[in-house]
């Protein structure tokens, strides 16, 4: 196997005596075992006339097991001891990837194994599965994804099945008696879930040795079967689906214009990648690029290349483009400019020097990529062991090995106008047909001739050309040596309004590193209108470093210009050769006074836009937003926003920069592979060019004190109809103390309430809690969103809950120290990369954390805990005079009569000017 030289991980690919393959990986410092099996088998392999029971067979592996036969059992074990568990279904791969504390692996292994072998499809189970998926299904009626695709689905070869319906709800399984599809699922069973059509990956701390011991006493059992039978499929468009023009009406106010072009399988050439290739300079965004042009004529907003699906037998390569109002009137000048740059793509594979800064970004992104969760790399790596020879498993997502200036041609050759498809999405257009299932409007047309021939010999585009050479690639990439009196954050300016922190990384010995430097403006405490301006000169900004800097993110010196409640803040990462010149530009250039009137129409209705379209979010994501906009003082809701942002004047924005920056406070923190030398040279360049201000810290992340008598209660409009409710609970103090009971508290009722509430009682699809700390402020939120009942009875069935916890919480006695242990795990482990460390020292910096020990307190604190501390800390929950309580709800359809008792938030700036704050 080909592995980085900086991977310190060991690996081991082995195959068991029954056919399956195995990958072990051995990493002494990620945080959770993990594991993941991949079927080489999806929505593809369901019977006909059943649509979606590959999905609901997905769902019934987690109904019970002939050795563990209790309904949600795996999932259960494994929250109880730190983990989690899932899976999805796909076209054709199905994945089942879970993680546990280290100690659990052996057993969770055989746990799995049984789930995935011996299912026992009880009749009930099957019913009850069926519900949640029709939650699942109507959850996702109003996706305009989604919708999208069942069109692309309608539009291709009825023959092929990617045309049929892949998620199943209750009218496709209606049609048959539990007993039928309880057979059906057992065969289907039968012919996919065979050890040779399976993969399996497991990453842990424990030895290579003792994970393969685990695997073989966990897998080998399992018989071996017939093999599999490869199907193989027709085309996926008839000549009839190509050169067309599909007309598609959002739910969502967008416009989008996806160019797609039809290619077969091209999985055999990754060691070329010519797709990437083509798309790496399509998708450019520098002076010059495609989408250069299309923004200076106001036709594009965005662009991306290289999307789309793909399968055993095909490949859509999409150009996806947001439209402005005036580019939807311009298609065939934006298709010329498409088609033209293609033509300069062709004439430029002569040039080698592209092939060889392809090959080594590539190299570059392998050899220095940071780990990701041990459960995300274990579900991607096992699908990859079906789409990679077992040498290149690891690298052959990344590593161009063999660049073929003729295999590019080649695909080049494939992007023409009778090869491609053209969806076009706009709320106002002419349609004729509605999408089965998600009652999608479209047309689909024939391409005139005419246009077909114009695009086949382009008219030429002044000041559109292939990207220049790329000055921010590090040819020589090596690490700066370490000096100990550096490894642990130090302040190295400290003024008024400003503080420089530095720390050398030694743990992961990359050359790479992160930048902040954070602004707090005085002018935020100022008001919503000024948060609104605020958020449209970042956005106005971002556009013009974009232009200047898209070159850098391709070289892996990646920046990011961001809004939040104090002000904003640059954040560069990455490379850290470069990095530094790249954050000290950005910082002059935001002082600088730039002409950026020629963006700000095209930015104000974007933003317009993505207000609008916040109102179409799905309840839950609307009340969680309430929720941020009601408690933190400087933050606003968008409704709010959006006000301000329709009335803004371009004045308006300079007026505001001018006003951000006449007085702020900067607290900036380099980490990683500098010098104490080089951080100095850049502290000094920050303080030379940064105004003088009289902000002497930062701006307070204040939250409103939610204690009294009664809860809080507050509406939320939405256009969805499922209903939803929110109660979010907030803790009295944010000391460590605290924080570990409602961190632990929290994880002790998880599983019961989605299993109750979900699985049990079917409320709908999206059912949970989580720990929500609000600007460091701890608290507990209990979610449930419902196409089937009104807001009153999911208030009522969270309280339910609450209460029935809180009478029953000393039968929690024998696994509360089992669920602590593995909390106190998560807060002293290491750090799994070297950017989740920098996130974290930045955090402590931002909360005066300078001992940086937070995390050791908290330890420290859920240590101390006694099992009398979580009975009390339960038993006071429900009393809103010690634990501030706030309700938000959506009604949907199902508006309720019943009240919900609380004291109703009617004027959200009455009620915030007014309220009291955590001090």
């Amino acid at each position: 196997m080909r592995i980085s030289s900086n991977d310190k991980r060991s690996f081991l690919p082995t195959t068991l005596p029954n056919g399956l393959k195995v990958l072990l990986v051995s990493d002494p410092i990620c945080r959770k075992s993990a594991a993941a099996a991949c079927v080489n088998g999806g929505h593809f392999n369901d019977p006909e006339g059943i649509d979606g029971l590959s999905h609901l067979l997905e769902h019934m592996l987690f109904d019970g097991s002939l050795r563990y036969p209790d309904t949600n059992g795996f999932d259960q074990f494994l929250s109880q001891r730190g983990g989690c568990v899932n899976a999805w279904t796909g076209t054709e791969y199905s994945n089942f990837h879970f993680d546990v504390a280290h100690e659990y692996l052996e057993q969770s292994l055989t746990l799995f194994c049984d789930l995935l072998f011996y299912p026992v499809f009880d009749l009930q189970g099957i019913s009850r599965e069926i519900s949640a998926i029709d939650a699942e299904f109507k959850l996702k009626i109003n996706d305009d994804l989604r919708r999208l695709y069942q069109v692309h689905k309608e539009t291709c070869n009825p023959a092929h099945p990617f045309s049929r319906f892949s998620v199943g709800n209750q009218q496709t399984f209606s049609e048959y008696s539990p007993n039928q599809l309880q057979k059906a699922l057992h065969n289907l069973h039968n012919s996919l879930y065979t050890p040779e059509n399976m993969t399996l990956c497991v990453i842990s701390q424990s030895s290579l040795d003792d994970m393969k011991n685990a695997v073989e006493q966990a897998f080998t059992d399992v018989p071996r079967k017939a093999p599999v039978e490869r199907q193989s499929y027709p085309p996926l468009y008839l000549e009839s689906q190509l050169a067309v023009l599909i007309k598609i009406k959002p739910i969502k106010v967008a416009r989008r214009l996806i160019v797609s072009f039809a290619f077969p399988d091209v999985q055999d050439l990754f060691r070329t990648k010519p797709l990437e290739y083509i798309s790496h300079l399509l998708g450019d965004e520098g002076q010059g690029s495609l989408l250069w042009h299309l923004k200076k004529c106001d036709w594009v907003t965005n662009l991306s290349a290289g999307g789309g699906i793909n399968g055993s037998n095909f490949k859509d390569f999409n150009i996806n483009m947001q439209l402005t109002e005036r580019g939807l009137n311009c298609l065939e000048d934006i298709l010329n400019a498409l088609f033209y740059f293609i033509k300069q793509i062709n004439q430029g594979t002569g040039e080698q020097w592209r092939f060889r800064e392809k090959v080594l970004l590539g190299q570059q992104c392998f050899d220095f990529t940071e780990s990701a969760k041990p459960i995300d790399e274990a579900t991607h790596l096992s699908t990859q062991m079906f789409h990679y020879p077992t040498e290149e498993w690891l690298s052959g997502d990344h590593v161009v090995s063999e660049p073929d200036a003729d295999i590019v041609e080649k695909c080049i050759a494939k992007l023409t106008p009778s090869n491609m498809r053209l969806k076009l999405v706009a709320p106002d257009l002419h349609t004729d047909k509605v999408a089965k299932w998600y009652a999608t409007p479209y047309k689909i047309e024939a391409i005139e001739t005419n246009l077909l021939q114009r695009l086949n010999s382009p008219d030429p585009v002044e000041n559109l050309h292939l990207p220049e050479k790329n000055p921010y690639i590090c040819e020589q990439l090596s690490t700066q040596p370490i000096e100990k009196h550096n490894l642990i954050p130090k302040q190295i300016v400290k003024q008024q309004n400003i503080q420089v922190w530095f720390a050398q990384d030694a743990q992961f010995s990359q050359p790479k590193g992160d930048c902040f430097i954070s602004f707090d403006c005085k002018a935020v405490t100022q008001g919503a209108a000024i948060s609104a301006y605020k958020r449209l000169w970042v956005a106005m900004m971002s556009e013009h470093l974009n232009d200047l800097f898209y070159q850098a993110g391709v070289a892996g010196l990646h920046y990011h210009l961001y809004a939040h409640q104090g002000g904003l803040t640059i954040h560069t990462s990455g490379f850290s050769q470069k990095q530094l010149q790249l954050s000290r530009q950005i910082f002059s250039l935001l002082h600088q006074d730039i002409d950026l009137s020629d963006r700000f129409e095209q930015i104000k209705n974007k933003q317009i836009n993505n207000l609008q379209n916040a109102l179409l979010n799905r309840p839950v994501n609307r009340l969680f937003t309430r929720l941020s906009g009601i408690v933190q003082r400087y933050t606003y809701p968008p409704m709010e926003l959006l006000e301000y942002v329709k009335n803004a004047t371009l004045e308006d924005i300079y007026q505001v920069k001018k006003s951000l920056f006449s007085d702020y406070y900067i607290e900036s923190f380099l980490f990683g592979d500098w010098t104490h030398e080089q951080a100095c040279q850049f502290a000094k360049h920050i303080e030379s060019e940064a105004h003088n201000s009289s902000a002497p810290e930062a701006i307070k992340r204040d939250v409103i004190d939610l204690k009294n008598s009664k809860r809080f209660v507050n509406y939320v409009d939405s256009q969805h109809n499922d209903a939803a409710a929110v109660v979010y609970l907030q803790i009295p103090t944010a000391n460590s103390h605290d924080v570990a009971l409602t961190i632990l508290v929290e994880q002790l009722f998880a599983t019961p309430f989605f299993n109750e509430l979900r699985n049990e009682k079917q409320l709908g699809y999206l059912v949970g809690s989580g720990y929500l700390p609000l600007n460091q402020h701890p608290g507990m939120v209990f979610y449930v969103q419902s196409p089937d009942y009104s807001m009153s009875k999911l208030v009522e069935e969270i309280e339910l809950f609450l209460n029935s916890m809180i009478a029953q919480i000393g039968d929690f006695e024998d696994i509360w120290q089992h669920v602590r242990r593995n909390i106190l795990k998560q807060l002293v482990d290491n750090d799994t990369s070297l950017s989740v460390k920098s996130q974290r020292l930045w955090l402590s910096i931002g909360n005066q954390d300078h001992q940086f020990n937070q995390q050791n307190a908290l330890a420290t604190a859920m240590n101390n805990l006694s099992f009398s501390d979580v009975v009390g800390f339960c038993q006071r929950l429900n009393e809103p005079n010690i634990n501030g309580q706030l309700v938000l709800l959506c009604p949907g359809n199902k508006p309720s009569d019943e009240p919900i008792d609380g004291e109703i938030i009617k004027d959200l700036h009455h009620f915030k000017s007014h309220a009291s704050y955590v001090i």
